[in-house]
């Protein structure tokens, strides 16, 4: 009797030990495929965490970490689905001291509407003076706004100033365009020069040409320029055109006027549990001076869909999904009350979720409708804006 007893225990004892190898193993293996389905096998998984230089969310291809980075900095890699929304994410550059310098969104490459990893790219312009440490940051999109669903990475890298030739040019003058005899839908600069006739330069630019405009330093080349705009414009001439290296409007007395436009802070648009409402309660009116012209309604919007927020208003929440690849007015007609607006998509950046469609309807809309006069508004073609 107790012979088989003992046989019993020792038969327990090695059930035990064959079970707890098992579930060793098990444990292994499991831990091993992990580390194979996370970018480079990486095992940070605090979505929390903004200060990782990983995350298995992610994996970013280039730039590499400290690697000496010049203007546009060329950005590749892959992420799950689960770090888009509506395809894209933020990318921002930030100085040591954590100061915006540049920001962009990387676009996902194919779908992006699974939990697999997606390719992506993106490019973000820059500029400094000397050899800069930096940290890029690429943050998961959270449009909740929950600090459990957020998650980034940040990669250091070091800015390399671009190179510009000495300041050869500058004058004073008009912007003109599309005038008979010069290239159609070029920019040209209107000046005199002493005992000479008037002269017309052809302006190019590049990624980094300046502009300042109402107090605000935007690159020219998303700069929404008006013809007849008195500028000083410096740069470097070669032959009849110019490379602008800065622009500046010169303000006249009674030659312009403020308008404010419209863009969202989702902070101020949230329910009582937190969620994002997509509603008209998140719109901020931003102010901006622009000059006296015959098409106000069409300066301002324009100007709403450039996107140019200042680095103070975003810092307080305000935030634009603008401008949009493509995306441009082309006309707009006002007939009792009603505002037609004609746009030009070819790319179908307003389509693509009802939130976000939402919001940049609204943003329109409300900007448009601060002019006297205005009560509807209205798009052509009528697919956009679609969710």
């Amino acid at each position: 009797m107790f012979k088989n007893k003992g046989i019993s225990t020792v038969a327990m004892l090695v059930i035990i030990v064959v079970l707890l190898a098992a579930g060793y193993f098990i444990y292994e293996a499991t831990l091993t495929q992990e580390k194979k389905e996370a970018p480079g096998g990486q095992q940070n998984e605090n979505n929390g965490g903004n200060n990782e230089t990983t995350n298995p969310g992610i994996q970013v291809e280039s730039p590499q970490p400290n690697a000496q980075v010049t203007s546009p900095i060329a950005i590749a890699g892959q992420a799950r689905g689960t770090w888009f929304f509506e395809a894209v994410f933020p990318i921002t550059l930030e100085n040591a001291d954590g100061t915006v310098i540049a920001e962009t969104q990387a676009q996902a490459i194919g779908d992006w509407m699974t939990t697999d990893f997606v390719p992506f790219t993106a490019s973000l312009d820059f500029a400094v003076p000397a050899k800069t440490n930096a940290t890029l940051v690429l943050a998961k999109d959270n449009p909740s706004g929950l600090p459990e669903n957020a998650a980034a990475i940040r990669i250091p890298v070091v800015l390399m100033p671009t190179v510009q030739a000495e300041i050869d040019f500058t004058q004073t003058g008009n912007l003109i365009k599309d005038n008979p005899g010069l290239k159609p839908g070029v920019w040209y600069l209107s000046y005199e020069a002493s005992g000479k006739p008037a002269q017309n330069v052809e302006l190019s630019f590049d990624a980094n040409s300046a502009c300042m405009f109402s107090g605000t330093m935007v690159p020219c080349q998303q700069a929404d320029l008006q013809v007849g705009t008195r500028v000083t414009v410096e740069g470097n001439q070669t032959g009849n055109i110019v490379l602008v290296s800065s622009m500046a409007a010169i303000k006249e007395s009674g030659q312009e006027r403020t308008v404010s436009l419209y863009y969202y802070n989702p902070e101020l648009d949230k329910d009582a549990s937190g969620n994002v409402l997509c509603s008209r309660k998140g719109l901020v009116a931003v102010s901006r001076e622009i000059p006296v012209t015959q098409t106000p309604i069409q300066d301002t919007i324009r100007l709403l869909i450039a996107g140019n927020l200042t680095s103070a208003e975003r810092a307080q929440g305000i935030g634009t999904e603008f401008p949009l690849a493509g995306f441009s007015l082309t006309g707009a007609s006002l007939n009792n009350g009603t505002l037609t607006l004609e746009f030009s998509d070819p790319n179908n950046k307003t389509s693509g979720g009802s939130c976000r469609a939402g919001i940049l309807w609204f943003q329109i809309e409300a900007t448009a409708k601060q002019f006297p006069g205005v009560n509807i508004v209205k798009f052509i073609p009528d697919t956009l804006f679609q969710p």
